[in-house]
């Protein structure tokens, strides 16, 4: 199908000219799909689980004393990214980001649940029958997202308007393969429309995307979809990021698929996707907790990690502990210095449960500063290692100062020059892909001289970031309910996906 597909779209050969990114998706993933077919929806979670695998951690040797204290460090390297997303209303001064694109363009396409054949009322019921919505038009151009713009889509097509089609489409029940929002119109989206097209008669099934075809995909918005066909979806999304390590958005797409429908399988998976994302083990635990509760068949697998996260704990024996305490934090620190900080914070916290020091207080708050966007609680962390006497509690005040940020003078002027420098760093880490230190960043300076884009920078660097997905939704909540925002349309697009679908950042490369 997809080779017949290419053909109708004029293509070349696959041995002449690679097929498009959704196109080679679909031909990796097309004998997992067939070998789905048939299978209820817990038979195919259960199928789709994420393996359980190696822990992310590796195994750490060698000793050391209890409480070493790390060596402090600059701000954290970025890696190289381009998602240029940010508000470009900032007042402060004035501002140099460009208005966005709203999403990456790499697509990752991944098709492994069959179509589920359902059909549903929608609007173009009440249309003319086999009213065209082709032509001659080339494809269409980008546009701006949730601005309710409907420009004409085919394969080829690319931008918010493609984000938009492909986000209401993830969202109906009568379309079987999930698709990645990256603004991408390939050969998976266009099927997607097919199939939408073709359980919505009168409209043509031609695969392009006019006024009758966007005020069905509309219509759909508002009417009840069967939720297990949308939840296969969410799953299958979230299967693939976590294959990726992307096992933030993996988290918030496997919770938004056990909202649809729930199955215990998928809270292993949410288990498995804070557990390999580090720093989050109390929820990890308790999602462990849950589906040996619910009496999930990898419940033995669930215990053990269960034991892993929480550590030894106090033995009352001072050598065994001092022992293990050492064992704990020698593997902490060869996880810090190989820049996997979560992971770090976690064996650093079991050793201090062991055996507290304040050196770890220090050791757990550096590796809270350097994973960044948990500003108050490495604030907290240096503040209790200040409060203990810690020998570093010069370095400990410069580096809680700094996550602070500067106060509110109230000189307008002064106020808004020290906003504008943190907005601006802010936007440099956004920019290179670092969402942790960027929220921190747009934090501060919000704090300094608030500003509504401020809040709209917050969220959008949460829902890069993942696995923050109700702070996310309070701050587009916030910023609309304040008003004045240039960007209400693309806030309520974005909200929309994270209430519905879990998640929403363009595919990129892991």
């Amino acid at each position: 199908m997809e080779r017949d597909v290419q053909q109708r779209a004029g293509a070349a050969p696959a041995s002449k000219k690679p097929l498009d990114p959704e196109q080679q998706g679909a031909s990796r993933d097309g004998q997992l799909r067939r070998s789905l077919q048939g299978l209820s929806y817990d038979e195919q979670v259960a199928r789709l689980s994420p393996a359980s695998g190696a822990s992310s951690r590796p195994v750490v040797g060698g000793e050391g004393p209890v409480g070493e204290a790390l060596p402090e460090e600059e701000t954290p390297g970025m890696d190289a990214s381009g998602v240029p997303v940010l508000d470009p209303e900032e007042a402060i001064g004035g501002s140099d980001v460009p208005a966005s694109g709203g999403g990456a363009q790499e697509s990752i396409a991944s098709v492994m649940g069959p179509g589920t054949g359902t059909s549903m009322t929608s609007a173009a019921d009440t249309l003319p029958k086999k009213a065209p919505e082709g032509g001659g038009a080339a494809p269409a151009s980008s546009s701006t997202l949730g601005s309710g713009a409907r420009p004409m889509l085919r394969m080829g097509s690319s931008g918010d308007s493609v984000i938009e089609l492909q986000s209401l489409l993830n969202h109906t029940d009568e379309v079987g393969q999930s698709l990645h929002v990256d603004g991408q119109f390939g050969g998976l989206t266009l099927r997607a429309v097919q199939q939408f097209q073709a359980g919505n008669p009168p409209l043509v099934v031609d695969g392009i995307v006019g006024p009758l075809t966007w005020a069905a995909l509309d219509g759909s918005k508002g009417e009840p979809q069967a939720p297990e066909p949308v939840a296969r979806k969410l799953y299958e999304r979230g299967t693939d990021a976590y294959g990726k390590g992307d096992f933030a958005h993996a988290y918030d797409l496997f919770t938004s698929a056990d909202e649809h429908t729930h199955v215990a399988a998928i809270t292993f998976d949410r288990a498995q996707s804070l557990r390999r994302l580090g720093a989050r083990s109390d929820e990890a635990i308790a999602l462990y907790e849950q589906y040996i509760a619910e009496g999930g068949a990898r419940s033995v697998e669930a215990q053990g990690y269960i034991v892993e996260l929480k550590g030894p704990g106090k033995s009352g024996d001072e050598a065994a502990d001092m022992h293990s305490a050492r064992a704990l934090w020698d593997k902490g620190r060869t996880l810090y210095e190989a820049g996997d900080y979560s992971h770090a914070y976690e064996e650093f916290t079991k050793a201090d449960q062991v055996e507290h020091r304040s050196a770890i207080t220090f050791d757990r708050a550096q590796s809270l500063y350097k994973m960044g966007g948990r500003r108050e609680e490495a604030i907290a962390l240096y503040d209790q290692y200040i409060a203990e006497g810690g020998a570093r509690e010069h370095d400990a005040r410069l580096t809680a100062a700094e996550l602070r940020g500067p106060e509110k003078t109230g000189v307008e002027e002064v106020d808004n020059g020290a906003a504008k420098s943190l907005y601006q760093k802010g936007n440099a880490l956004y920019q290179a892909g670092d969402y942790a230190h960027a929220y921190d960043e747009f934090t501060k300076s919000d704090n300094v001289s608030h500003r509504v884009a401020s809040t709209f920078n917050r969220a959008q660097s949460l829902r890069m970031l993942g696995a923050r997905r109700e702070e996310a939704i309070a701050l587009y909540e916030a910023y609309l309910a304040e008003g004045g925002g240039t960007r209400e349309g693309e806030a309520r697009f974005y909200l929309e996906e994270l209430r519905t679908q879990g998640a929403s950042a363009p595919s990129k490369a892991i």
